[in-house]
C-alpha cells in the first residue's frame, strides 16, 4: 500500500490523494446531449486491491441487495416514467467487481432499456477470478456484448506486487473468446514498481 501510494505521488506530482467529488448542483439535462454514454458503478470486491482509488468496499450479500433495490429505484427517479427512450450510446458496468451482483445485472440492463435505447452495446469489467463459463452464459443471456478483464499484467512479478496471484490470463482470454462477445479487452497497469 505504501508503495502503491509513493508511485502515485511521483506519478501525479501532487500529494492530494485520488478524490472522486460530485460537481453536479443541478440535475443533468441528459435529454439533450447527443453521444450520451451510461456507467453504472457496482462497489463491491472480494478483497480490496491496494492499487484502486475508486469508490469500493467489501461484497456483503445483504448491502448488495439493498444496493440492487436502490439502483433500480434510482434510475426510475432520474429517468422519469413515461417519457419517450432516449438514445444512448453504450452502457457499461464498472466497478468494484460487477460479476459479484451477476444476477442482478439483467434487471439492471431491462430497467435502463425502459428509458434508453442502447446503440452500441453493453460491457462489464471482469476480475480475472470471474472469468468462468457459469458468469460469461449469464452475461451473454443479459445481452452484454464487451468483456473488460482486469489482467492487470501478464508478469507474476508485477502480479505479486501488485497483491495479486498469478493467473492464466491468456487461457480466461481465451475462454472469454468462445462466448461470442463483440469485444474482449485485457486492462493492464503500466509503471508497476520493478
Amino acid at each position: 500500500m505504501l508503495l502503491t501510494s509513493l508511485l502515485r505521488i511521483y506519478l501525479t506530482r501532487s500529494l492530494k490523494p485520488f478524490i472522486f467529488e460530485g460537481g453536479m448542483e443541478e440535475p443533468l439535462a441528459y435529454e439533450a446531449l447527443e453521444d450520451l454514454g451510461l456507467y453504472v458503478h457496482i462497489p463491491f470486491c472480494r478483497s480490496i486491491c491496494s492499487f484502486c482509488p475508486y469508490c469500493k468496499e467489501l461484497y456483503d450479500r445483504a448491502k448488495a441487495e439493498a444496493y440492487r433495490d436502490a439502483l433500480l429505484q434510482e434510475i426510475d427517479l432520474v429517468c422519469h416514467t413515461g417519457r419517450t427512450p432516449q438514445k444512448a450510446t453504450s452502457l457499461y458496468f464498472g466497478g468494484g467487481t460487477p460479476a459479484l451482483m451477476i444476477d442482478d445485472l439483467k434487471a439492471v440492463i431491462d430497467k435502463l432499456k425502459t428509458y434508453f435505447i442502447l446503440q452500441d452495446g453493453i460491457g462489464v469489467e471482469l476480475h480475472p477470478d470471474d472469468v468462468k463459463d457459469d458468469v460469461l452464459e449469464k452475461l451473454r443471456l443479459a445481452g452484454v456484448t464487451m468483456v473488460s478483464i482486469g489482467v492487470q499484467s501478464f508478469d507474476p512479478e508485477c502480479l505479486r506486487k501488485l497483491g495479486r496471484s498469478p493467473e492464466d490470463a491468456a487461457g480466461k482470454i481465451a475462454l472469454a473468446s468462445t462466448y461470442g462477445f463483440e469485444v474482449i479487452d485485457a486492462d493492464l497497469i503500466f509503471a508497476i514498481p520493478g
